[in-house]
């Protein structure tokens, strides 16, 4: 029994011709193994086929949150126009193009991407600040529970919300909602006091053979306290045995 013959979009002809990896045999493997009739592919808004990335990060943040956004928002209407005639096919949103429904809602999909860049505005904000503040947490040390409050500044900012776009100068926001960056390793404290440091790190000052430093941190620690570098430079002064060792030159000196 002979195949029946697949139709092709002009968009999947265009391609095929042009990529050297891929022919219209591949089509009609994916058209037949989904018992379409035809295929083509959804297009974007550069009239190429529309991309369905992946996990793996290509290119600026911002370009594969809109491709992600659009892949799986286009994807989403066409099942709804046309029931199991879609296909993610190496990267590409395909369909069957042999369905009137099914085209009919590519067509739509096409032509609105061709005259605005994106399908869904709430999909690709959420996504868009979901990524940003994954990314301040990931390479800002910014704690998780501020993250959204932090991207809320930078949007009210006037900042990009992409990194690879811009970067963020996040210091100001940080202060405002009460934390600073650690004296001694940078990440961030809630304080409003200037240079704090972590107890693990004011204890980094500590000499050896003496307490000093320890006692106070514990102390600090236990009242849930702040300890900030004028406090370590304090209590080295005011110790008998780290003064001569830290402050050679006297006390007054910082």
């Amino acid at each position: 029994m002979n195949n029946p013959e697949i139709s092709f979009s002009k968009a999947a002809h265009w391609y095929f011709s042009q990529n050297y990896r891929y022919g219209t045999w591949d089509g009609e493997d994916c058209a037949r193994d989904n018992e379409w009739s035809g295929f083509g592919f959804v297009l974007g808004s550069g009239g190429d086929p529309l991309p369905i990335p992946g996990d793996y990060l290509t290119g600026h943040q911002c370009s594969h949150m809109v491709d992600v956004s659009n892949g799986q928002a286009a994807m989403r209407l066409m099942e709804e126009a046309a029931p199991r005639k879609t296909a993610e096919w190496n990267g590409l949103l395909a369909y069957d193009y042999g369905d009137s429904a099914a085209r009919e809602a590519a067509d739509r999909i096409g032509d609105s991407l061709a005259g605005y860049p994106l399908l869904d505005d709430e999909d690709f904000y959420e996504r868009e600040r979901e990524n940003a503040a994954r990314v301040l947490v990931d390479s800002y040390d910014v704690p998780e529970d501020i993250a959204a409050d932090v991207v809320s500044a930078l949007s009210d900012d006037g900042q990009t919300l992409c990194t690879d776009c811009h970067s963020w100068d996040i210091d100001r926001i940080m202060s405002n909602l009460g934390y600073r960056e650690c004296a001694e390793c940078d990440k961030w404290l809630a304080t409003t006091f200037d240079e704090p440091l972590h107890y693990d790190c004011a204890e980094c000052y500590a000499e050896d053979d003496c307490e000093c430093i320890s006692v106070m941190v514990d102390g600090y620690r236990h009242g849930n306290h702040t300890v900030t570098m004028s406090d370590v430079r304090e209590t080295l002064r005011g110790c008998e045995h780290c003064y001569p060792l830290v402050y050679p030159y006297g006390k007054n000196v910082a």
